[in-house]
């Protein structure tokens, strides 16, 4: 019994490693076929007279044949590939290497070189003067270019909410002597994208009278188009929000003006904007009379919205009155006045500021409310001087 139980683990050992070494052989061939080099391999079988080794046992009788066989060598090895291979790889690289950069191009600025004469509220920066054109004998308007990335980052998206909450301004700095002085723009407008470039080109304009004493319009004035400028901005100068007032007063002498002009086309633009606008407006001389040619059009598209009356410290005077804003004109203004819905601003030399309503010390606060506003019985929250 004993005997028999040897011969048959005998037998089973035999078994196992004749089926092992025939698996093991199998991985070899598979192996050489998927390793083998691109050449033919030096190991290939060739035609000899040598007669093979002879075998002594019956196990190695029993295995499976050479891997090195002629059939095998002739095979083609897998990881030859095929002619034009590495060309088509190169291709597809360029292929998308092209379209990542096309959409960089079309998608991004990274490819497109920086977008200069961009307002920035924070820090000053540099603006071209791209055209200038004179008004009267003392005061001309300047057009600086104001352009945008094609895609806003948050300092774009400041401004528009900067802009959006009322009358804004900018500083204008002097760089000779390092000074600045607060313009507000008469109008400003941002064009369409232009792809090839990479922004969108838009100006700002300013109208400045000529001082004597004055260093900053002086400087202005000595500006030729192509020079730049530095420019900080857009500041709130007055809060402004649509429907806030049922009429808006106001009184406004030379270059005074322009948030007057800033304030009634932006609330004209406005379809949802039923605010009112009553404007006396003093100069000169009626040549004097800045930006009349926009006012009249506006008044003459919605008269129901905008009144005007033009005064002149001299004539001969066609459509303007002779005289200045003295209790009588200012009175006549402001007839009707509520103080609870309605509010008067006021800008312009400070004579007139002094005559009016008084005038206003550097810095935010606006000082006591006194001239012929005061008299008419006003209250001082319901006077904004500029």
């Amino acid at each position: 019994m004993f005997g028999r139980v040897l011969a048959a683990s005998a037998t089973a050992r035999g078994v196992w490693r004749a089926t092992n070494r025939t698996h093991v052989n199998a991985g070899i061939r598979h192996m050489a076929r998927y390793c083998a080099p691109a050449t033919p391999s030096t190991n290939s079988v060739t035609p000899s007279t040598e007669a093979p080794p002879a075998t002594n046992s019956a196990a190695d009788s029993e295995a499976p044949p050479a891997t090195n066989s002629a059939a095998d060598s002739e095979a083609p090895p897998h990881n030859k590939r095929p002619p034009g291979t590495y060309a088509i790889w190169a291709m597809e690289a360029i292929g998308a290497t092209s379209a990542f950069l096309y959409y960089l191009y079309l998608y991004t600025d990274l490819l497109k070189p920086p977008v200069t004469d961009c307002l920035n509220p924070v820090k000053y920066s540099p603006h071209t003067l791209i055209n200038s054109t004179p008004l009267t004998s003392d005061t001309t308007l300047f057009r600086f270019r104001t352009n945008r990335p094609r895609f806003d980052s948050d300092t774009e998206k400041h401004i528009d909410e900067i802009i959006a909450q009322g009358v804004w301004s900018i500083d204008i700095k002097d760089h000779l002597v390092q000074t600045y002085r607060t313009y507000t723009p008469v109008d400003y407008k941002i064009g369409e994208v232009d792809d090839e470039r990479g922004l969108r080109e838009g100006y700002c304009d300013f109208v400045v009278k000529r001082y004597a004493n004055g260093s900053l319009s002086r400087f202005l004035h000595n500006t030729r188009v192509g020079d730049q400028v530095e420019m900080r901005g857009p500041h709130v100068s007055w809060p402004y929000t649509a429907n806030t007032y049922r009429r808006v007063y106001m009184v406004a002498g030379g270059t005074g003006i322009t948030p007057m002009v800033q304030l009634i086309k932006r609330a004209i633009a406005d379809p949802s904007d039923s605010t009112k606008f009553s404007l006396l407006y003093g100069s000169t001389t009626e040549d004097d009379i800045l930006c009349r040619e926009q006012l009249d059009a506006i008044a003459e598209q919605v008269p129901e919205r905008l009144a005007i009356e033009y005064l002149v410290d001299q004539g001969p005077a066609t459509v303007a009155r002779v005289g200045r804003p003295d209790t009588k004109s200012v009175g006549r203004l402001v007839e009707g006045f509520d103080q609870t819905k309605d509010v008067v601003l006021v800008c312009g030399p400070d004579a007139m500021m002094h005559a009016v309503s008084g005038t206003r010390p550097i810095g935010p606060a606006q000082g006591p409310l006194r001239g012929v506003l005061r008299d008419l019985g006003l209250a001082p929250h319901s006077v904004f001087k500029f």
